[in-house]
């Protein structure tokens, strides 16, 4: 009797370690990062990157993100065209300032400045010059020759401010130099008055979808109260504007309106994207193999998931817009033991096709990774071979180097485990006792 309840005793004391190993196994962390991020691909239009941004020890799962960072372009979009329609009436001799300066030659010496900042960074698109007064003419027809342009504005200059505001002639003309074939058609009128004549005509041409128009009104911000019924009318205002944009300014605003102003309102509206994006990142056989692939929802665009590779689209990336994707690699259950120990690059490469600010196409490779290692699970071979003692038979020496190997967190349950032991020890006794 005596021999049956120890051996009763060493079935309850093996199970209740035979599970604390168990449990131990599968908490065990398997995978731990060797590389946390590739090297970048940096080009004149941003730069992409890819790194891991966590690791799960509890549950062998790594994220990795993607992301692009698209450089601060002041590049407007192409096949963009811009006419100047500069006043020269009577009024834009008045001097401003205390050097007299007329308000005609700080508009010009503005716009010049203006002209060189589009140029700068937009080589191909065409500009114009355009004056008005009693009538309207071309001095410099559409070019992308900023030579040409800025000698139109020192002509100009040159010519006496005389004669009428006829504003409409100096808008008809100007639509009317615009060529068919431009994406972007961008008109900036330079006025200190308001129109002699067809004030409503001049209102219904500033409503105009195909064309962008800047009014700048320089003078008049003191105005009479039946002008500024007439200027609203005509113009709107600045937060109400009849077209796309208006400046009510006084001539100490001239300079900060035209070149600063009204070039960043351009590259605001008109500024220049990176589009059709393909983002494909290519993964290796051994990712494959061993790790179940989940995407997340991207900030920007879609993403799908093919057998060797996810895919992202993205229609557009503006300047200085930065756009990201994760997805996650989880070890497999049953995985390949031949890759524990070794160094594993999570992609094999990355390939990034798109249209620069330039709309030119271009591709790039990305073809170093981030990198993961599989570890050895040394607390599950240690399950395995206190199993197997089990199975053959063992005595008390087997329950001594399991409690030594489990490590000191389980110590305490162990002991738990001869005490329970030793309760069933206890009432076998009793038992014995009473009979």
């Amino acid at each position: 009797m005596k021999k049956i309840n120890r051996i009763l005793v060493l079935i309850v004391f093996f199970s209740i370690i035979f599970l604390l190993s168990n449990v131990v196994c599968a908490s065990s962390s398997l995978i731990e990062k060797v590389k946390g991020e590739s090297t970048p691909i940096i080009s004149d239009d941003g730069t992409l990157s890819k790194k891991i941004t966590s690791l799960n020890q509890a549950t062998n799962e790594i994220t990795i993100q993607l992301n692009f960072k698209s450089q601060d372009s002041k590049a407007i979009k192409e096949n963009t065209e811009i006419i100047f329609l500069m006043d020269n009436s009577t009024s834009m001799n008045t001097g401003v300032g205390s050097t007299a300066v007329s308000r005609k030659r700080k508009v010009i010496n503005s716009t010049k400045e203006l002209i060189n900042n589009i140029s700068k960074n937009n080589a191909n698109t065409k500009m114009g010059v355009i004056s008005f007064s009693s009538s309207a003419n071309v001095l410099q027809s559409l070019t992308n020759n900023k030579e040409q342009v800025l000698n139109a504005c020192d002509n100009f200059a040159k010519q006496s401010a005389s004669g009428d505001t006829n504003m409409i002639e100096g808008i008809n003309l100007a639509k009317s130099s615009f060529t068919a074939s431009a994406n972007n058609k961008i008109l900036i009128l330079l006025t200190d008055g308001l129109p002699s004549s067809n004030g409503q005509a001049v209102k219904n041409s500033l409503k105009d979808e195909k064309v962008y128009i800047i009014t700048t009104l320089v003078g008049l911000e003191n105005a009479k109260d039946t002008e500024k019924a007439t200027i609203n009318d005509i113009f709107g205002s600045a937060e109400n504007p009849v077209a796309n944009k208006f400046y009510n300014i006084s001539d100490s605003e001239i300079e900060q309106t035209i070149v600063n102003n009204i070039y960043d309102k351009i590259v605001e509206d008109f500024q220049s994207s990176i589009t059709n994006i393909n983002i494909q990142d290519y993964f290796p056989q051994e990712i494959i193999d061993n790790f179940d692939i989940s995407t997340k929802n991207p900030s920007k665009g879609s993403v799908s998931k093919e057998k060797d590779y996810i895919l992202w689209n993205i229609p557009e990336i503006k300047s200085s817009e930065t756009v990201s994707l994760e997805y996650v690699l989880k070890l497999k259950e049953k995985y390949d033991k031949s890759i524990i120990n070794k160094i594993i690059d999570t992609n094999k490469k990355v390939e990034f096709k798109y249209n620069d600010f330039k709309n030119n196409s271009q591709t790039k490779t990305m073809e170093d990774s981030p990198q993961i290692k599989v570890k050895e699970n040394e607390i599950e071979d240690k399950k395995s071979e206190n199993n197997n003692n089990i199975l053959i038979g063992s005595d008390n020496t087997t329950a001594n180097k399991v409690l030594s190997n489990a490590g000191s967190q389980n110590t305490i349950l162990v002991i738990l485990a001869i005490i329970i032991s030793n309760i069933v020890i206890l009432k076998f006794k009793m038992k014995d006792i009473i009979k």
